[in-house]
């Protein structure tokens, strides 16, 4: 008996010092945030975007928003509420003074928790994903002139529209995870390229996928060929998926 009280005397004490094993770090969180109802009727919306000290998104849904946030694409999101894709919000928020610009993903995510009620899990399924590859006669890639971009020893990222993508000092990785929300499906870099490079890849109207996975027009992929000197195989692949266990739509302003 004693000994059973000295054991369980020692697991507090071990608790207590560790603390909950599943504790999570406190999110930094904006100083104010409104989130509001758009009822514009616009197909044009925004993000996200960070102005000074200022975080904006326009006219997006709570899938936007949490595409944004935790940097995953559309089709890993799952178990939403139908409104989760057809509600648009604006959003006007205040970093903290003292609070880091670059942080502002981590306080979208405290905002969807605060403001939206967020409850989710995250799974990784089997799935049919693109692996991304060099093609028989080489990549095309141009390297990275490093005056074209403000941050010289880092990616200075993507521009682009729904028939082009444009990537200055970007990675193949990053090409993958650009490729992945153009064509709807998960890409890997298995290109084994550590470089970085100046992309410009074109296709046009006609060249859209009608669909997502197999029904996509392969124009796009004669295109990744014919430009990049890359490849994209069809595989099977783990994916990571968030899985919305509840949401609600925020209080007005």
């Amino acid at each position: 008996m004693k000994m059973t009280a000295i054991l369980l005397g020692v697991a507090i004490a071990a608790a207590v010092a560790t603390g909950p094993v599943n504790a999570q770090p406190a999110l930094p969180v904006f100083e104010v945030a409104s989130v509001r109802p758009n009822q514009s009727g616009s197909q044009n919306s925004s993000s996200g975007r960070v102005a000074g000290n200022r975080y904006t998104a326009t006219n997006v849904s709570l899938v936007s928003l949490l595409r944004v946030a935790y940097s995953i694409q559309e089709f890993q999101i799952d178990g939403q509420p139908r409104w989760a894709d057809l509600d648009r919000f604006d959003v006007v928020a205040t970093i903290p003074d003292g609070g880091r610009s670059e942080d502002w993903p981590l306080m979208v995510q405290a905002l969807l928790r605060d403001r939206f009620k967020l409850r989710f899990h995250r799974e990784q399924r089997q799935a049919s994903v693109f692996a991304l590859t060099v093609a028989k006669n080489g990549h095309k890639l141009t390297p990275a002139d490093p005056s074209k971009c403000r941050n010289p020893t880092g990616s200075c990222g993507f521009n682009g529209s729904p028939t082009q993508i444009d990537g200055t000092s970007v990675s193949t990785a990053q090409l993958a995870a650009r490729l992945s929300r153009s064509i709807g499906v998960m890409v890997i870099d298995k290109t084994g390229l550590d470089s970085l490079f100046d992309i410009t890849l074109q296709w046009t109207v006609e060249d859209q996928f009608t669909g997502r996975g197999a029904s996509a027009s392969p124009t796009i992929f004669a295109a990744i060929q014919e430009q990049l000197g890359l490849r994209l195989e069809s595989t099977k692949g783990p994916v990571d998926v968030l899985v919305v266990d509840s949401a609600e739509k925020p209080a007005p302003d």
